[in-house]
Protein backbone atom coordinates (compact mmCIF):
# COMPACT_ATOMS: atom_id res chain seq x y z
CA UNK A 1 0.00 0.00 0.00
CA UNK A 2 1.30 3.24 -0.75
CA UNK A 3 0.92 6.79 0.92
CA UNK A 4 -1.51 8.21 -1.31
CA UNK A 5 -3.66 4.98 -0.86
CA UNK A 6 -3.80 5.00 2.79
CA UNK A 7 -4.86 9.03 2.37
CA UNK A 8 -7.41 7.63 0.40
CA UNK A 9 -9.18 5.41 3.03
CA UNK A 10 -9.29 7.76 5.79
CA UNK A 11 -10.58 10.24 3.39
CA UNK A 12 -13.19 8.00 2.37
CA UNK A 13 -13.65 6.92 6.68
CA UNK A 14 -14.27 10.44 7.45
CA UNK A 15 -16.89 10.75 4.49
CA UNK A 16 -18.87 8.38 5.49
CA UNK A 17 -18.83 9.21 8.94
CA UNK A 18 -19.95 12.67 7.72
CA UNK A 19 -23.04 10.77 5.58
CA UNK A 20 -23.76 8.89 8.55
CA UNK A 21 -23.78 11.99 10.60
CA UNK A 22 -22.15 10.50 13.89
CA UNK A 23 -18.90 10.55 15.66
CA UNK A 24 -18.12 13.98 14.01
CA UNK A 25 -14.82 14.32 16.15
CA UNK A 26 -13.69 10.94 14.90
CA UNK A 27 -14.16 12.09 11.44
CA UNK A 28 -12.46 15.38 11.67
CA UNK A 29 -9.47 13.21 13.18
CA UNK A 30 -9.30 11.04 10.26
CA UNK A 31 -9.14 13.80 7.85
CA UNK A 32 -6.74 15.61 9.74
CA UNK A 33 -4.67 12.72 9.80
CA UNK A 34 -4.96 12.41 6.17
CA UNK A 35 -4.04 15.98 5.35
CA UNK A 36 -0.55 15.89 7.56
CA UNK A 37 -0.07 12.36 5.56
CA UNK A 38 0.12 14.72 2.64
CA UNK A 39 2.73 16.71 3.78
CA UNK A 40 5.17 14.34 4.69
CA UNK A 41 7.77 14.14 2.21
CA UNK A 42 8.14 10.22 2.84
CA UNK A 43 6.87 6.83 1.96
CA UNK A 44 4.73 5.04 3.47
CA UNK A 45 7.34 2.16 3.88
CA UNK A 46 9.34 5.04 5.62
CA UNK A 47 7.14 6.29 8.26
CA UNK A 48 6.74 2.76 9.00
CA UNK A 49 10.00 2.22 10.46
CA UNK A 50 10.60 2.20 13.88
CA UNK A 51 8.25 4.81 15.49
CA UNK A 52 8.45 7.37 12.81
CA UNK A 53 4.52 7.61 12.78
CA UNK A 54 4.71 9.31 16.14
CA UNK A 55 6.21 12.25 14.59
CA UNK A 56 3.53 13.04 12.22
CA UNK A 57 1.21 15.34 13.22
CA UNK A 58 -2.63 14.46 14.12
CA UNK A 59 -1.35 10.57 14.21
CA UNK A 60 -2.31 9.42 17.68
CA UNK A 61 -2.18 5.16 18.79
CA UNK A 62 -5.90 4.72 17.50
CA UNK A 63 -4.83 6.22 13.77
CA UNK A 64 -1.65 4.37 14.11
CA UNK A 65 -3.49 1.50 14.89
CA UNK A 66 -5.71 1.79 11.58
CA UNK A 67 -2.72 2.59 9.32
CA UNK A 68 -0.67 -0.89 10.68
CA UNK A 69 -4.16 -2.59 9.99
CA UNK A 70 -4.95 -0.76 6.61
CA UNK A 71 -0.89 -1.82 5.29
CA UNK A 72 -1.56 -5.68 6.24
CA UNK A 73 -4.93 -6.27 4.82
CA UNK A 74 -5.48 -3.21 2.34
CA UNK A 75 -8.50 -1.62 4.92
CA UNK A 76 -9.06 -1.15 8.57
CA UNK A 77 -12.17 -2.23 10.45
CA UNK A 78 -13.64 1.03 11.34
CA UNK A 79 -13.89 1.14 7.39
CA UNK A 80 -15.38 -1.93 6.93
CA UNK A 81 -18.03 -0.85 9.53
CA UNK A 82 -19.01 2.42 7.90
CA UNK A 83 -19.17 0.45 4.43
CA UNK A 84 -21.83 -1.80 5.18
CA UNK A 85 -24.01 0.87 6.94
CA UNK A 86 -23.56 3.44 3.43
CA UNK A 87 -24.91 2.37 0.18
CA UNK A 88 -22.43 2.82 -2.52
CA UNK A 89 -24.43 4.33 -4.83
CA UNK A 90 -23.75 7.25 -2.67
CA UNK A 91 -20.36 7.47 -2.90
CA UNK A 92 -21.47 7.46 -6.40
CA UNK A 93 -23.20 10.94 -6.01
CA UNK A 94 -20.52 12.94 -5.08
CA UNK A 95 -19.10 11.86 -8.62
CA UNK A 96 -21.91 15.09 -9.90
CA UNK A 97 -20.04 18.21 -10.70
CA UNK A 98 -21.14 20.63 -7.89
CA UNK A 99 -22.47 17.65 -5.58
CA UNK A 100 -20.79 17.41 -2.25
CA UNK A 101 -21.27 15.77 1.39
CA UNK A 102 -23.94 17.78 2.37
CA UNK A 103 -26.10 17.71 -0.55
CA UNK A 104 -25.44 13.71 -0.89
CA UNK A 105 -26.53 13.21 2.60
CA UNK A 106 -29.76 15.56 1.94
CA UNK A 107 -30.61 13.40 -1.03
CA UNK A 108 -29.80 10.15 0.58
CA UNK A 109 -31.13 10.74 4.40
CA UNK A 110 -33.97 12.46 3.27
CA UNK A 111 -35.41 11.54 -0.46
CA UNK A 112 -34.10 8.04 0.15
CA UNK A 113 -31.69 8.73 -2.90
CA UNK A 114 -29.10 6.35 -3.28
CA UNK A 115 -27.38 6.11 -6.47
CA UNK A 116 -26.94 7.85 -9.83
CA UNK A 117 -29.95 6.46 -11.52
CA UNK A 118 -32.13 7.36 -8.73
CA UNK A 119 -30.94 11.17 -8.67
CA UNK A 120 -31.72 11.24 -12.55
CA UNK A 121 -35.06 9.84 -12.22
CA UNK A 122 -35.94 11.82 -8.98
CA UNK A 123 -34.09 15.31 -11.55
CA UNK A 124 -36.42 14.40 -14.16
CA UNK A 125 -39.51 13.87 -11.92
CA UNK A 126 -39.53 16.88 -10.47
CA UNK A 127 -39.21 15.21 -7.29
CA UNK A 128 -36.62 17.90 -6.09
CA UNK A 129 -37.54 21.29 -7.45
CA UNK A 130 -39.10 22.38 -4.01
CA UNK A 131 -35.96 20.04 -2.11
CA UNK A 132 -33.78 23.60 -0.59
CA UNK A 133 -30.66 24.35 -2.44
CA UNK A 134 -32.12 22.39 -4.91
CA UNK A 135 -33.06 25.31 -7.39
CA UNK A 136 -32.93 25.16 -11.38
CA UNK A 137 -29.58 26.22 -12.27
CA UNK A 138 -28.20 23.29 -9.64
CA UNK A 139 -30.54 20.82 -11.38
CA UNK A 140 -29.76 21.90 -14.44
CA UNK A 141 -25.43 21.36 -13.49
CA UNK A 142 -26.62 18.25 -11.92
CA UNK A 143 -28.61 16.65 -15.21
CA UNK A 144 -25.24 17.89 -16.77
CA UNK A 145 -22.88 15.78 -14.80
CA UNK A 146 -25.01 12.51 -14.81
CA UNK A 147 -25.58 12.26 -18.36
CA UNK A 148 -21.55 13.01 -18.20
CA UNK A 149 -20.73 10.29 -16.23
CA UNK A 150 -23.17 7.70 -18.32
CA UNK A 151 -20.72 8.30 -21.19
CA UNK A 152 -17.45 7.43 -19.02
CA UNK A 153 -18.91 3.81 -17.24
CA UNK A 154 -16.47 2.37 -15.51
CA UNK A 155 -13.82 3.68 -16.70
CA UNK A 156 -10.44 4.88 -14.21
CA UNK A 157 -8.10 7.34 -14.56
CA UNK A 158 -4.49 6.18 -15.53
CA UNK A 159 -2.96 6.04 -11.66
CA UNK A 160 -5.50 3.81 -10.30
CA UNK A 161 -5.65 1.38 -13.19
CA UNK A 162 -2.00 1.57 -13.29
CA UNK A 163 -1.75 1.00 -9.59
CA UNK A 164 -4.38 -2.20 -9.59
CA UNK A 165 -2.35 -3.64 -13.00
CA UNK A 166 1.17 -3.45 -10.91
CA UNK A 167 -0.05 -5.36 -7.93
CA UNK A 168 -2.05 -7.96 -10.51
CA UNK A 169 1.49 -7.97 -12.45
CA UNK A 170 3.87 -8.64 -9.28
CA UNK A 171 1.14 -11.30 -7.81
CA UNK A 172 0.97 -13.04 -11.04
CA UNK A 173 4.57 -13.55 -11.82
CA UNK A 174 5.70 -15.02 -8.57
CA UNK A 175 3.30 -17.44 -9.59
CA UNK A 176 5.22 -20.93 -10.75
CA UNK A 177 5.86 -21.71 -14.06
CA UNK A 178 5.40 -18.19 -15.26
CA UNK A 179 8.09 -16.18 -17.74
CA UNK A 180 6.36 -12.71 -18.22
CA UNK A 181 3.31 -10.80 -16.70
CA UNK A 182 2.41 -8.43 -19.73
CA UNK A 183 -0.52 -5.36 -19.22
CA UNK A 184 -1.80 -4.37 -22.80
CA UNK A 185 -4.55 -2.26 -24.25
CA UNK A 186 -5.24 1.33 -23.30
CA UNK A 187 -3.24 1.01 -20.48
CA UNK A 188 -0.48 0.44 -22.86
CA UNK A 189 -0.79 2.51 -24.82
CA UNK A 190 -0.75 5.94 -22.31
CA UNK A 191 -4.09 6.00 -22.52
CA UNK A 192 -5.93 8.90 -20.12
CA UNK A 193 -8.33 6.98 -18.80
CA UNK A 194 -8.74 2.81 -18.58
CA UNK A 195 -11.82 0.81 -19.44
CA UNK A 196 -10.36 -2.78 -18.29
CA UNK A 197 -6.73 -4.23 -17.77
CA UNK A 198 -6.13 -6.95 -20.76
CA UNK A 199 -3.52 -9.00 -19.39
CA UNK A 200 -0.85 -11.72 -21.51
CA UNK A 201 0.55 -14.09 -19.15
CA UNK A 202 3.36 -15.92 -21.08
CA UNK A 203 4.84 -19.48 -20.22
CA UNK A 204 6.81 -22.36 -22.08
CA UNK A 205 4.08 -24.47 -24.09
CA UNK A 206 4.82 -27.88 -21.73
CA UNK A 207 3.36 -25.32 -18.78
CA UNK A 208 0.73 -23.81 -19.96
CA UNK A 209 -1.90 -26.22 -18.39
CA UNK A 210 -0.57 -26.12 -15.16
CA UNK A 211 -0.34 -22.50 -15.60
CA UNK A 212 -3.80 -22.17 -16.03
CA UNK A 213 -4.94 -24.42 -13.21
CA UNK A 214 -2.86 -22.16 -10.86
CA UNK A 215 -4.78 -18.59 -12.82
CA UNK A 216 -7.49 -20.53 -11.88
CA UNK A 217 -7.38 -20.55 -8.37
CA UNK A 218 -5.62 -17.27 -8.27
CA UNK A 219 -7.56 -15.23 -5.29
CA UNK A 220 -6.78 -11.95 -6.14
CA UNK A 221 -8.94 -12.24 -9.46
CA UNK A 222 -12.85 -13.30 -9.25
CA UNK A 223 -13.32 -14.96 -12.16
CA UNK A 224 -16.74 -15.12 -14.17
CA UNK A 225 -15.76 -17.09 -17.38
CA UNK A 226 -13.45 -19.70 -18.29
CA UNK A 227 -15.28 -20.53 -21.67
CA UNK A 228 -13.15 -19.32 -24.17
CA UNK A 229 -9.14 -18.39 -24.27
CA UNK A 230 -9.58 -15.09 -22.95
CA UNK A 231 -11.16 -15.40 -19.11
CA UNK A 232 -12.65 -12.66 -17.66
CA UNK A 233 -12.87 -11.35 -14.07
CA UNK A 234 -12.42 -8.62 -11.74
CA UNK A 235 -9.28 -7.34 -9.50
CA UNK A 236 -10.22 -6.00 -5.85
CA UNK A 237 -10.54 -2.63 -7.05
CA UNK A 238 -13.70 -3.56 -9.18
CA UNK A 239 -11.50 -3.31 -12.17
CA UNK A 240 -12.84 -5.93 -15.35
CA UNK A 241 -9.42 -7.86 -16.33
CA UNK A 242 -9.68 -9.99 -19.55
CA UNK A 243 -6.82 -12.35 -19.40
CA UNK A 244 -5.15 -14.71 -21.58
CA UNK A 245 -1.64 -16.99 -21.85
CA UNK A 246 0.42 -17.54 -24.47
CA UNK A 247 3.76 -19.33 -25.26
CA UNK A 248 7.46 -16.83 -26.11
CA UNK A 249 7.16 -18.10 -29.51
CA UNK A 250 3.99 -16.00 -30.53
CA UNK A 251 4.56 -13.00 -26.95
CA UNK A 252 5.23 -10.68 -30.03
CA UNK A 253 1.78 -11.30 -32.18
CA UNK A 254 -0.16 -11.21 -29.22
CA UNK A 255 1.05 -8.54 -28.03
CA UNK A 256 0.41 -5.97 -30.78
CA UNK A 257 -3.47 -7.62 -31.37
CA UNK A 258 -3.92 -6.57 -27.14
CA UNK A 259 -2.38 -3.82 -27.36
CA UNK A 260 -4.66 -2.16 -30.04
CA UNK A 261 -6.30 0.16 -30.97
CA UNK A 262 -8.83 -1.39 -32.90
CA UNK A 263 -7.83 1.54 -36.35
CA UNK A 264 -4.28 0.31 -35.89
CA UNK A 265 -4.73 -3.30 -35.50
CA UNK A 266 -7.14 -3.32 -38.98
CA UNK A 267 -4.49 -0.91 -40.85
CA UNK A 268 -1.64 -3.33 -39.95
CA UNK A 269 -4.40 -6.10 -41.34
CA UNK A 270 -4.59 -4.18 -44.40
CA UNK A 271 -1.16 -5.35 -45.24
CA UNK A 272 -1.57 -9.12 -44.52
CA UNK A 273 -4.67 -11.59 -43.99
CA UNK A 274 -3.07 -12.30 -40.78
CA UNK A 275 -0.27 -10.84 -38.70
CA UNK A 276 2.74 -13.46 -38.41
CA UNK A 277 3.67 -15.29 -35.65
CA UNK A 278 6.45 -13.45 -34.10
CA UNK A 279 8.21 -13.73 -30.87
CA UNK A 280 9.03 -9.83 -30.91
CA UNK A 281 6.53 -6.82 -31.93
CA UNK A 282 9.14 -5.29 -33.56
CA UNK A 283 9.51 -8.74 -36.05
CA UNK A 284 6.01 -8.18 -36.39
CA UNK A 285 6.60 -5.06 -37.89
CA UNK A 286 9.45 -5.89 -39.70
CA UNK A 287 7.31 -8.82 -41.24
CA UNK A 288 4.82 -6.32 -42.58
CA UNK A 289 7.57 -3.92 -43.99
CA UNK A 290 7.03 -0.94 -41.95
CA UNK A 291 9.00 0.99 -39.16
CA UNK A 292 8.09 -0.18 -35.21
CA UNK A 293 5.62 1.51 -33.96
CA UNK A 294 5.67 2.63 -30.31
CA UNK A 295 2.87 1.74 -28.06
CA UNK A 296 1.53 4.97 -27.45
CA UNK A 297 1.35 6.02 -30.99
CA UNK A 298 -0.85 2.89 -32.27
CA UNK A 299 -3.90 4.99 -32.57
CA UNK A 300 -6.41 6.19 -34.95
CA UNK A 301 -4.95 8.88 -37.91
CA UNK A 302 -1.47 7.26 -37.63
CA UNK A 303 0.32 7.14 -40.58
CA UNK A 304 2.42 4.08 -41.06
CA UNK A 305 6.14 4.54 -42.03
CA UNK A 306 7.83 2.11 -44.45
CA UNK A 307 10.89 0.53 -43.31
CA UNK A 308 12.58 2.45 -45.74
CA UNK A 309 11.40 5.58 -44.29
CA UNK A 310 12.69 6.99 -40.97
CA UNK A 311 11.67 6.18 -37.26
CA UNK A 312 8.92 8.18 -35.50
CA UNK A 313 10.41 11.05 -33.83
CA UNK A 314 11.60 10.37 -30.59
CA UNK A 315 9.33 11.72 -27.53
CA UNK A 316 10.99 13.49 -24.45
CA UNK A 317 12.65 11.10 -21.74
CA UNK A 318 12.74 11.51 -18.17
CA UNK A 319 16.64 12.27 -18.42
CA UNK A 320 16.22 14.72 -20.59
CA UNK A 321 13.68 17.14 -18.16
CA UNK A 322 15.73 19.92 -16.60
CA UNK A 323 13.45 22.16 -14.81
CA UNK A 324 9.40 21.94 -13.63
CA UNK A 325 7.26 25.00 -14.21
CA UNK A 326 3.36 25.75 -12.85
CA UNK A 327 4.45 24.83 -8.93
CA UNK A 328 2.48 26.23 -6.34
CA UNK A 329 3.77 27.37 -2.96
CA UNK A 330 2.20 28.02 0.58
CA UNK A 331 1.86 31.75 -0.52
CA UNK A 332 -1.32 30.73 -2.46
CA UNK A 333 -2.90 26.69 -2.13
CA UNK A 334 0.46 25.25 -1.53
CA UNK A 335 1.43 22.54 0.93
CA UNK A 336 5.09 23.21 1.13
CA UNK A 337 7.20 26.62 1.33
CA UNK A 338 9.18 28.12 -1.51
CA UNK A 339 12.36 26.68 -0.07
CA UNK A 340 10.75 23.58 0.50
CA UNK A 341 9.67 22.78 -3.03
CA UNK A 342 13.28 23.73 -4.60
CA UNK A 343 15.40 21.69 -2.04
CA UNK A 344 13.27 19.07 -3.27
CA UNK A 345 13.64 19.52 -6.81
CA UNK A 346 17.22 20.10 -5.79
CA UNK A 347 17.57 16.37 -4.63
CA UNK A 348 15.70 14.75 -7.62
CA UNK A 349 18.46 16.53 -9.81
CA UNK A 350 16.54 19.11 -11.49
CA UNK A 351 18.37 22.93 -12.44
CA UNK A 352 15.53 25.15 -12.01
CA UNK A 353 11.92 25.85 -11.01
CA UNK A 354 8.91 27.75 -11.78
CA UNK A 355 7.08 29.57 -8.84
CA UNK A 356 3.38 30.20 -10.45
CA UNK A 357 1.02 30.73 -7.35
CA UNK A 358 -2.37 32.59 -8.00
CA UNK A 359 -3.12 35.85 -8.55
CA UNK A 360 -5.30 37.74 -6.31
CA UNK A 361 -9.03 37.06 -8.44
CA UNK A 362 -8.81 33.40 -6.61
CA UNK A 363 -9.17 34.21 -3.43
CA UNK A 364 -10.13 30.69 -2.86
CA UNK A 365 -7.14 29.44 -3.23
CA UNK A 366 -5.30 32.23 -1.69
CA UNK A 367 -4.78 33.91 -4.88
CA UNK A 368 -1.79 37.02 -4.30
CA UNK A 369 -2.09 40.37 -3.67
CA UNK A 370 0.07 42.84 -5.65
CA UNK A 371 1.89 43.36 -2.42
CA UNK A 372 2.45 39.48 -1.90
CA UNK A 373 3.67 38.98 -4.85
CA UNK A 374 6.20 41.58 -3.95
CA UNK A 375 7.24 39.89 -1.35
CA UNK A 376 7.54 36.89 -2.96
CA UNK A 377 9.57 38.09 -5.15
CA UNK A 378 11.78 39.15 -2.57
CA UNK A 379 11.95 35.95 -0.98
CA UNK A 380 12.96 34.21 -3.90
CA UNK A 381 15.80 36.70 -4.84
CA UNK A 382 17.23 35.38 -1.28
CA UNK A 383 16.85 32.07 -1.85
CA UNK A 384 18.64 31.96 -5.91
CA UNK A 385 21.38 33.62 -4.07
CA UNK A 386 21.97 31.13 -1.35
CA UNK A 387 20.91 27.92 -3.53
CA UNK A 388 22.89 28.98 -6.50
CA UNK A 389 23.31 27.83 -9.56
CA UNK A 390 19.50 26.06 -8.92
CA UNK A 391 17.23 28.80 -10.22
CA UNK A 392 13.92 29.65 -8.91
CA UNK A 393 11.87 31.23 -11.36
CA UNK A 394 9.46 34.22 -10.67
CA UNK A 395 6.14 32.96 -12.31
CA UNK A 396 2.41 33.44 -11.53
CA UNK A 397 -1.03 31.59 -12.67
CA UNK A 398 -2.44 34.54 -13.56
CA UNK A 399 -6.63 34.59 -13.68
CA UNK A 400 -8.44 35.24 -16.96
CA UNK A 401 -11.12 37.07 -16.26
CA UNK A 402 -14.80 36.97 -17.71
CA UNK A 403 -13.58 39.34 -20.89
CA UNK A 404 -10.40 37.99 -21.35
CA UNK A 405 -8.40 40.83 -18.93
CA UNK A 406 -5.73 39.51 -16.67
CA UNK A 407 -6.30 39.29 -13.36
CA UNK A 408 -3.30 41.31 -12.64
CA UNK A 409 -1.99 44.65 -14.69
CA UNK A 410 0.45 44.74 -16.97
CA UNK A 411 2.79 46.92 -15.27
CA UNK A 412 2.73 44.03 -12.95
CA UNK A 413 2.63 41.33 -15.10
CA UNK A 414 6.11 42.69 -16.90
CA UNK A 415 7.89 41.99 -13.77
CA UNK A 416 7.29 38.02 -13.55
CA UNK A 417 9.71 35.84 -15.61
CA UNK A 418 6.98 33.92 -16.89
CA UNK A 419 3.24 34.24 -16.59
CA UNK A 420 1.08 30.84 -16.90
CA UNK A 421 -3.07 32.50 -17.23
CA UNK A 422 -5.61 30.06 -16.98
CA UNK A 423 -9.10 30.11 -16.43
CA UNK A 424 -10.49 29.19 -12.66
CA UNK A 425 -14.24 30.65 -12.82
CA UNK A 426 -17.15 31.26 -15.22
CA UNK A 427 -17.00 27.54 -16.92
CA UNK A 428 -20.94 28.59 -17.94
CA UNK A 429 -19.65 29.58 -21.75
CA UNK A 430 -20.28 28.78 -25.34
CA UNK A 431 -17.76 27.72 -27.33
CA UNK A 432 -17.06 30.48 -28.85
CA UNK A 433 -17.48 33.03 -25.86
CA UNK A 434 -14.69 30.54 -24.39
CA UNK A 435 -11.98 30.71 -27.17
CA UNK A 436 -12.45 34.35 -27.48
CA UNK A 437 -11.65 34.91 -23.97
CA UNK A 438 -8.42 32.33 -23.97
CA UNK A 439 -7.36 34.20 -27.33
CA UNK A 440 -7.56 37.90 -26.04
CA UNK A 441 -5.19 35.76 -23.17
CA UNK A 442 -2.55 34.72 -25.42
CA UNK A 443 -2.79 38.20 -27.21
CA UNK A 444 -1.41 39.85 -24.15
CA UNK A 445 2.10 40.21 -24.55
CA UNK A 446 3.13 39.73 -21.26
CA UNK A 447 1.54 35.82 -21.28
CA UNK A 448 3.57 32.68 -22.11
CA UNK A 449 1.87 29.71 -21.65
CA UNK A 450 -1.92 28.88 -21.66
CA UNK A 451 -2.89 26.94 -18.50
CA UNK A 452 -5.10 23.73 -18.83
CA UNK A 453 -7.23 24.52 -21.73
CA UNK A 454 -10.33 23.58 -21.15
CA UNK A 455 -10.21 22.96 -18.01
CA UNK A 456 -11.24 19.48 -17.88
CA UNK A 457 -11.18 17.16 -14.29
CA UNK A 458 -11.63 13.77 -15.93
CA UNK A 459 -14.20 11.91 -15.27
CA UNK A 460 -15.61 14.37 -13.50
CA UNK A 461 -16.59 17.08 -15.48
CA UNK A 462 -15.65 17.84 -19.39
CA UNK A 463 -14.36 21.33 -18.98
CA UNK A 464 -15.82 24.37 -20.94
CA UNK A 465 -16.19 24.23 -25.06
CA UNK A 466 -13.06 24.93 -26.59
CA UNK A 467 -12.55 25.85 -30.85
CA UNK A 468 -9.16 23.75 -30.37
CA UNK A 469 -8.45 24.71 -34.19
CA UNK A 470 -8.94 28.74 -33.49
CA UNK A 471 -7.06 28.12 -29.86
CA UNK A 472 -4.09 26.27 -31.38
CA UNK A 473 -3.76 29.15 -34.87
CA UNK A 474 -4.20 32.12 -31.96
CA UNK A 475 -1.28 30.12 -29.95
CA UNK A 476 1.40 29.81 -33.08
CA UNK A 477 0.69 33.39 -34.46
CA UNK A 478 1.54 35.33 -31.29
CA UNK A 479 4.48 32.88 -30.82
CA UNK A 480 2.95 31.32 -27.28
CA UNK A 481 2.93 28.33 -25.23
CA UNK A 482 0.24 25.80 -24.47
CA UNK A 483 0.75 23.52 -21.39
CA UNK A 484 0.42 19.50 -21.01
CA UNK A 485 -0.78 19.86 -17.34
CA UNK A 486 0.47 16.51 -15.89
CA UNK A 487 -2.20 15.97 -13.21
CA UNK A 488 -3.90 12.80 -13.88
CA UNK A 489 -6.82 14.08 -13.06
CA UNK A 490 -6.80 17.03 -15.50
CA UNK A 491 -3.95 15.52 -18.61
CA UNK A 492 -4.72 18.89 -20.33
CA UNK A 493 -4.04 19.94 -23.56
CA UNK A 494 -6.12 16.71 -24.88
CA UNK A 495 -3.33 14.49 -26.46
CA UNK A 496 -5.46 14.34 -29.61
CA UNK A 497 -4.60 17.77 -29.97
CA UNK A 498 -0.44 17.15 -29.72
CA UNK A 499 -0.30 16.60 -33.61
CA UNK A 500 -1.60 19.79 -34.90
CA UNK A 501 0.35 21.73 -32.11
CA UNK A 502 3.45 20.28 -33.17
CA UNK A 503 2.78 21.20 -36.50
CA UNK A 504 2.36 24.81 -35.31
CA UNK A 505 5.68 25.06 -33.50
CA UNK A 506 3.94 25.62 -30.61
CA UNK A 507 6.05 24.79 -26.86
CA UNK A 508 4.81 22.21 -25.09
CA UNK A 509 5.93 22.46 -20.94
CA UNK A 510 5.20 19.29 -18.83
CA UNK A 511 3.41 21.10 -15.77
CA UNK A 512 2.48 18.68 -13.16
CA UNK A 513 0.45 21.86 -11.51
CA UNK A 514 2.38 20.18 -8.23
CA UNK A 515 1.09 22.11 -5.08
CA UNK A 516 3.00 19.84 -2.93
CA UNK A 517 6.53 18.23 -3.34
CA UNK A 518 5.52 14.97 -3.82
CA UNK A 519 3.31 16.68 -6.58
CA UNK A 520 6.64 16.76 -8.44
CA UNK A 521 6.45 13.63 -9.55
CA UNK A 522 3.67 13.84 -11.50
CA UNK A 523 5.69 14.70 -14.39
CA UNK A 524 6.28 10.97 -14.67
CA UNK A 525 2.38 10.70 -15.62
CA UNK A 526 3.56 13.89 -18.46
CA UNK A 527 6.38 11.95 -19.92
CA UNK A 528 4.00 8.72 -20.42
CA UNK A 529 1.27 10.51 -22.20
CA UNK A 530 3.80 12.89 -23.81
CA UNK A 531 4.75 9.88 -25.87
CA UNK A 532 1.65 10.02 -27.84
CA UNK A 533 2.46 13.19 -29.85
CA UNK A 534 5.05 12.44 -29.61
CA UNK A 535 6.44 16.15 -27.94
CA UNK A 536 9.79 15.99 -28.59
CA UNK A 537 12.69 17.48 -25.94
CA UNK A 538 13.26 20.09 -28.78
CA UNK A 539 9.74 21.33 -28.13
CA UNK A 540 9.32 20.81 -24.65
CA UNK A 541 10.64 23.97 -22.66
CA UNK A 542 10.52 21.67 -19.28
CA UNK A 543 13.46 19.92 -21.30
CA UNK A 544 15.39 23.35 -22.00
CA UNK A 545 18.08 25.02 -19.63
CA UNK A 546 16.67 28.15 -17.88
CA UNK A 547 18.35 30.81 -19.67
CA UNK A 548 16.85 29.31 -23.00
CA UNK A 549 13.15 28.87 -21.76
CA UNK A 550 13.83 32.83 -20.17
CA UNK A 551 14.85 34.04 -23.45
CA UNK A 552 11.74 32.40 -25.46
CA UNK A 553 9.83 34.22 -22.72
CA UNK A 554 11.01 37.42 -24.01
CA UNK A 555 10.91 36.48 -27.75
CA UNK A 556 8.36 33.89 -28.04
CA UNK A 557 10.73 32.54 -30.93
CA UNK A 558 11.99 28.94 -30.82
Amino acid sequence: MTRHELIALFEEYALLLDLLDEESFRAKAFANAARQLSLVHATLDELLVGNRLSMVKGVGPSIAEAIHEAVATGTFAYLSGARERVPAGVLDLMRVDGLGPKKAKTLWRDQKIESLRDLEAAIESGALNKVAGFGGKTLDKFRASVAFLKTIGKRRLRHHAKQAASVLSDEIAALSGIRSVHFCGSLRRNMETIGDLDCIVCCEPDQAAAVRERLAQFVSIAWASFDSPIWKGQEPTGMEVELSVCTPQELGTRLVLATGSQAHRADLLSRAAKLPECATEEEVYTALGVRFVPPPLREEGLALRSSSEPDYPAAVERKDIRGILHVHSTYSDGHHSIRQMAESMMLRGYEFLGIADHSKSAGYAGGLTPERVLEQWEEIDYLNDELAPFRILKGTECDILPGGEMDFDDGLLRGFDFVVASIHQGFQMTRDDATVRLCRALENPHVDILGHATGRILLKREGYPVDHERLLACAAEHGKSIEFNCSPHRFDLDWRWFGKAIEYGIPIPLNPDAHAMDGLDEIDFGIELAAKGPITSELCPSAWSAERFLDWCNSHTI
